[in-house]
């Protein structure tokens, strides 16, 4: 597709007459040691459904500033004025339109973390229709991408993968020449789910470390217990609480965190019903006790993160003796099951809401009972041993309850079943198989409930099954450093 003819030159703003859209440069700039930005015309139907059917790659390219005008005070303005034109002109490839996007992602993927406000979104995007800016449309971009199902009898309007490489591309070009902003940081944190809900956590994990290391340079690490809701202390909690799931799963387990795990008296999120009452809130609720009452999804969710954080320091300390580890994996069991019966009480079985609690809680027991299986019969007392035995059975039973469930979810509501299951029902699974049932019929009713919602999982995502392969075998937190 050729590209749209350039109408003015950004930098001189066509104020000389030499500047031609057909020069490499005009007098003025030539004059001033400047280069010439030429912004680009054109209307979101531009770039037809068609075309990007039959050549994915045939989309206008993001516009990149030359290297001669990087570090301009120019460089802001030329992502402004063009970013957003090219992010509108991808979404409408996808024949999807804002309100279909933000619909379904705050009807969906948003329930498993909510750190969006969707009464904040709709007044950012009130603006952003008025003075367009190249970080918030990357933040729509990115709800495209994780919110982008097209039916499966049809051909799709615009390849997944050619998606993701938009928003990689964009973010990346956006985080060379802006300083990081909120927007900017969400979106780089959906293309982490994205990424993990496809069976890449490696990839997620260092995804979300980039958002996480441009949170701490402008200061969003930090909560004031003066401040009311903030936007910004809900996104540092997202990156906490991700960097923790996506690390379980990855074989990157010998890099440290990048973010530093929270303690006891940290401040938790507020919740996203709050972002209306602004600074009459009161400073919030701490981690802990996970017992205390009052607390929303998003809190639940970070103190998940928490107990998730302190299992895997507790099971990579090896130079811990025996004994004390296991004490302290046993009082995390009780503060996990603890959580967990709030959790699911106040879930009254319904989906959503909760999932990134009950997930989280879900694989730190999985991992700190496995734990104690893998120690040496010497070093653990049997009833320890058949107490760990007990509960992966009890856990691997609530998953084949939750895969159950998933039998009554429709295609057009499966963005409600959080990217974590595809995880925890694959772990599952694997126990079982190992496991066996002295009831075969029992074991294949269960097996069976279990393969069917990782089949509709897999035809929303692609699951990469080899990457999780590669994750049980190679390092996950689950097989690492297990013997005394």
């Amino acid at each position: 597709m050729p590209m749209v003819a350039p109408q003015v030159c950004l930098t001189c703003k066509g104020r000389k007459k030499r500047c031609d859209k057909q020069l490499p440069s005009c007098g003025y700039c030539e004059q001033n040691n400047k280069t010439c930005c030429y912004e680009y015309g054109g209307t979101p139907h531009s770039l037809s459904p068609t075309q990007a059917t039959e050549s994915p790659v045939a989309h206008t390219p993001p516009q990149i500033a030359s290297p001669a005008s990087i570090g301009s005070i120019h460089d802001a303005r030329f992502l402004d004025a063009t970013i957003p034109r090219e992010v509108m002109q991808i979404i409408d490839a996808t024949q999807q339109s804002i309100h279909d996007i933000s619909s379904r992602y705050f009807n969906g993927i948003h329930l498993w973390v909510p750190f969006l406000c969707p009464d904040r979104f709709g007044k950012d995007l009130f603006q952003f229709q008025a003075v367009p800016t190249a970080q918030f449309s990357l933040l729509l971009l990115c709800m495209c991408l994780v919110t982008y199902d097209p039916p499966e009898d049809q051909p799709p309007p615009i390849d997944q993968n050619v998606l993701y490489f938009h928003a990689k591309t964009l973010f990346t070009q956006i985080q060379l020449l802006t300083i990081p902003s909120t927007h900017h940081i969400q979106a780089g944190l959906l293309i982490s789910v994205y990424e993990y809900a496809h069976g890449r956590p490696g990839s997620a994990l260092l995804s979300t470390d980039i958002c996480a290391r441009m949170a701490y340079r402008i200061g969003m690490n930090k909560k004031h217990d003066s401040l009311g809701w903030s936007e910004a202390w809900n996104t540092w909690w997202a990156i906490v609480i991700f960097e923790r799931i996506f690390y379980c799963e990855s074989t990157l387990t010998d890099i440290p965190l990048v973010t530093v795990a929270p303690d006891e008296t940290a401040l938790l999120p507020h919740e996203v019903g709050d972002c209306t009452r602004g600074s009459s809130l009161n400073p919030g609720f701490r981690v802990a006790p996970v017992s205390q009452s009052g607390i929303g999804c998003l809190g639940r969710a970070a103190q998940a993160a928490y107990l998730l954080d302190r299992v895997i320091h507790t099971i990579k300390a090896t130079s811990v003796p025996t004994t004390d580890r296991i004490a302290h994996l046993i009082y995390l069991d009780g503060e996990l099951q603890s959580l967990l019966s709030i959790v699911m009480k106040k879930c009254h079985g319904l989906r959503g809401g909760h999932c990134g609690a009950v997930g989280s809680s879900i694989r730190a027991l999985s991992m700190l009972h496995q734990h104690i299986l893998h120690l040496e019969a010497t070093a653990i007392d049997s009833r320890w041993r058949n107490h760990s035995q007990a509960a992966l059975d009890t856990v691997a039973q609530m998953i084949v309850d939750i895969s159950r469930s998933h039998r009554g979810i429709t295609s057009s509501k499966i963005d409600i079943i959080s990217p974590v299951c595809n995880y925890v029902i694959r772990h599952t699974l694997q126990y079982i198989y190992v496991k066996r049932y002295e009831d075969s019929q029992a074991w294949f009713d269960d097996s069976d409930a279990l393969r069917e919602s990782l089949a509709k999982l897999d035809r929303r995502w692609s699951f990469e099954m080899g990457t999780f392969a590669n994750t049980e075998t190679k390092g996950s937190v689950t097989s690492i450093d297990v013997q005394s």
